[in-house]
Order: structure tokens, then sequence, then C-alpha cells
């Protein structure tokens, strides 16, 4: 990165975004939906170039209902799609590096794999194949970019599936949760700081260069077993006063508008060997909710 100027962060607002924000202090500037049109190109441009010398752009801004993606397809891929394609473009004319977030959704079901950057993508959602085509977008521009795909991300202090298990179980009744469904839980502060580690370190440019990266927590875990933790973590941080039952179920025995992948688990060893590691998702679960108040 350049000596002079501040890394801007697009979606300023949500999970990881904030996380960047907060690390990054007064060396960062946010651009969030309140700053400008994430659907109007010349609007971005304008707010982007109003944020003064830049050294990096990372944007964490996305569309992340995975069920209303598929009633809202225009949209999905307009903030999934279209956006990180210019963003691209604009970082790409000033020659500094561009990261985008990514998911482990552009991967279909395939039980006991674990999904390395080289694997086809095959989205089964609608949220899948938006994510996939902003991809596939910044990749297109002749840029210094990298595309980091993670998976199953929450934040102390944000609506997430980590705060919401702890919201229910305050309440006393049991849960129900699927137990097909397998994940890497990534706390978006961990995420962050492994994120401007790279940016920081000087293997960056292996990663760099309109490369693909997963990145994700470390270990992997289903759904239901992840409740129990987040409950067991909650009860330990008295942020919950008891815990209750977690009822095993099926994805196919619930009912959404949108399918989902049952398997999501990053093979994160490309970024391992660039020395950018997350935590064990235990140690981070543990971290996070002791910071949640229901």
């Amino acid at each position: 990165m350049t000596a002079a100027g501040r890394t801007l962060v697009i979606g300023a607002n949500g999970q990881v975004g904030s996380s960047l924000l907060s690390q990054l202090g007064s060396s960062g500037v946010g651009i969030s939906r309140n700053d400008a049109d994430f659907s109007n190109q010349v609007d971005l441009v304008r707010a982007f170039d109003a944020a003064g010398p830049v050294q990096a752009v990372i944007n964490a801004a996305a569309y992340n209902n995975v069920d209303r993606a598929e009633s809202e397809r225009e949209e999905a891929f307009r903030i999934n799609a279209e956006l990180p394609g210019w963003i691209a473009e604009w970082a790409a004319a000033r020659a500094v590096p561009f990261v985008h977030y990514s998911t482990e959704y552009v991967f279909p079901d395939g039980n006991g794999v674990t999904w390395r950057e080289s694997d086809n993508p095959a989205p089964v959602n609608t949220y899948g194949e938006s994510k996939l085509a902003g991809e596939r977008a910044v990749q297109r521009v002749d840029g210094n970019s990298v595309v980091i795909r993670t998976s199953w991300v929450y934040r102390a202090g944000k609506s997430n599936f980590v705060q919401r298990v702890l919201e229910l179980a305050a309440l006393g009744n049991p849960l129900t949760m699927v137990s097909d469904q397998v994940g890497s839980p990534t706390d978006a502060a961990d995420l962050a700081r492994a994120t401007l580690a790279l940016l920081q370190s000087t293997s960056r440019g292996e990663a760099m260069n309109n490369q693909i990266l997963h990145l994700a927590g470390s270990g992997s875990v289903n759904r239901a077993e992840f409740s129990r933790a987040i409950i067991e973590a909650g009860v330990h941080a008295g942020v919950i006063r008891s815990a209750v039952p977690v009822i095993e179920t099926s994805t196919s025995a619930q009912t959404a508008a949108a399918r989902r992948p049952t398997n999501c688990v990053l093979d994160c060893s490309k970024a391992r060997v660039l020395g950018i590691e997350l935590t064990p998702w235990q140690e981070a679960l543990t971290r996070a909710v002791q910071e949640m108040r229901v």
C-alpha cells in the first residue's frame, strides 16, 4: 500500500464493515447506504472521490437475505454482482489494492468435501448465483484484487445467527435446528483482523493479483451443535440464565424460499501458507458472546 491515504470500506454499517472500521480507526473511512446509492455507479464514484487519498479499498457490502433474494433477484444481482465490478474498476484506475468478500454459498452440496479455491462453483440459490457473478465481475477487471470467500459470519452487537439463538434461548423454549448443514463459523472481528493483516503482509502479492482466497473460522460444526455451543457460551458468560434443549431436524424438513447447501466448509490451507489463519471457531465464539447482551 502507498504511504499516504486511508482504507476505504464500503458497507460501513455491516458486520464486517463495522469491524474493519473499528480496527482501522482514523486510517479508515466508511461508505454506507446513507452516503451513496449502491445501485448508482455515478453516485458511488462521487462518494469514493470525496473520501480523499485512498491506499486500499475493501468491499463489505452485500445483499445477504438469502430467502428474499429469490423474489428480489434484480436487487441481489445489483448489489452482489454489479457493485463489486464498479468498485474494482474504480480501484484499478487508481492502482490501489481491492478486497472483495464472497461466500461459501457459491458451492453446491458436497458431502464430506472441504471446498478449495480451485473447485468449480455451482450455486443452488439466487444469493449464491449473485455472489458468484460478483466474483467474476471483480476478476474481469485488470487490477490488484483478491476475492475472500468466507462462511457463517457473525459479530457481537449485530443481528445474526448467534444473536438470534441467544435471544430465542432467553425465552426458555427448546430450539429446533438442522443438523445436516455444516460450516465454519467466522467472527467478523477475526475476519477483519486477518484482512488487514493480509493487506499489510509481505506475502500480499501472492494473494492479490486477481486471486481467490478462502478465509473462515478454524474447524467446522453443524447448525444444531453450533447452537448448543452458543447457548453454553451464553450461560457461561451470564448473557442468558440457563440452557435450553436443541432439537435436531434436517434441511429437507424445513420450509424456506431458498435452497441451502448442506456443506459449507472451506479449505483455508492457501491462506495458512501465507501466514493468515483465523481463530478456532469455539474460541472466537466464546470471546464474541462475552461481548453480547440480549
